[in-house]
């Protein structure tokens, strides 16, 4: 009987590792399907935004987490392993002359942070996660200037505040997706997407017009259909108009998670692009280096959503305080 037992739980143990195996097989396949054109760097820079550009761009962090390197960057290919790293979980905020804004992402809810934080200090050796305001709270009033919202891609801590800032908005929100981010979530994603399209306010609406695609009622706004790190990751792009100019900046999602990926073309840790969330290596090695000819070739400046100390020398001013 304990033979029929343990022969039974063997069986059932090896059908879960078998179904598991198709499944990351699969999302390894469906990842390097979203090879979309990328846009010409002329075209980026003639893109033609009109007068109504935004004329503020901040951003507003839900969460810090202090870890390795190692944790983000192949070990093998770090050039400076020791230097320290911390990882933040950001809203980024664009703001019109109306008063209008269009949010990158919503970050996390503090208890979101919180259950987030604790696998990275089992698995990477992080530093306990130290969860901030929300989304919602930090913009306190002026979060019912919001109008629209775009994701970099769907992982929970991106979204996590999606459904807490549809509670205090009052109105409509326009979630701008490419076909790949709305229609071909994988495993990583579909939870997001869910999250999402539940939160109670949101409109989805399906971006259009080629490799470089502008955001309808958002000028000077425009998407990349990116792919690489989750079939529907999207590089957001902004020109945002200042007294001295205009200044251009791209939202690099988690393309990489330390500028050094960058700067030095240096691919995530092999384990996390194989089984935890399922690159697309050569079409990360491609992006990788068209944001580094962005910024070093054509002036962007590049924002890192999970490198904090990045984004405090971006010359990006964090969110302003705002009463509730």
């Amino acid at each position: 009987m304990i033979k029929k037992v343990l022969l039974g739980v063997l069986g059932l143990v090896g059908l879960a590792v078998v179904v598991a195996a198709a499944g990351l097989t699969w999302a390894h396949v469906a990842i390097r399907r979203e090879r979309a054109a990328l846009p010409s760097f002329e075209a980026v820079l003639a893109a033609d935004s009109g007068a109504d550009r935004p004329v503020a761009v901040s951003w507003l962090n839900t969460a810090s987490q202090a870890m390795p390197r190692a944790a983000v960057l192949d070990p093998g290919r770090d050039p400076h392993p020791r230097d320290p790293y911390v990882m933040s979980h950001p809203a980024f905020v664009l703001e019109w002359a109306d008063g209008r804004k269009l949010l990158v992402d919503v970050g996390m809810t503090w208890e979101g942070a919180a259950a987030f934080g604790k696998p990275l200090e089992w698995l990477a050796g992080a530093a306990p996660i130290a969860p901030l305001s929300s989304v919602a709270q930090r913009l306190g009033k002026e979060r019912g200037a919001v109008q629209g919202v775009i994701f970099t891609h769907l992982h929970t801590d991106h979204t996590g505040g999606i459904t807490e800032l549809c509670g205090r908005v009052g109105h409509p929100l326009r979630v701008f997706m490419t076909e790949a981010q709305e229609e071909r979530p994988n495993f990583t994603t579909r939870p997001g997407l869910s999250a999402v399209r539940n939160a109670g306010c949101t409109r989805i609406e399906r971006l259009s017009g080629g490799a470089l695609m502008a955001v309808p009622g958002f000028p000077g706004v425009f998407v990349i259909a990116a792919g690489g790190h989750t079939p529907g990751s999207q590089i957001v792009l902004a020109q945002v108009q200042s007294e001295d100019g205009v200044h251009r900046y791209a939202f690099t999602g988690d393309i990489v998670n330390n500028i050094d990926g960058i700067n030095a073309n240096i691919p995530k840790p092999s384990l996390y692009r194989l089984l935890v969330v399922p690159e697309d290596n050569a079409r990360q090695d491609l992006l990788r280096r068209f944001l580094r000819e962005l910024r070093d070739g054509r002036g962007f400046t590049l924002l890192v959503s999970h490198d904090q100390r990045e984004l405090e020398g971006s010359g990006v001013p964090a969110w302003h305080p705002a009463m509730p």
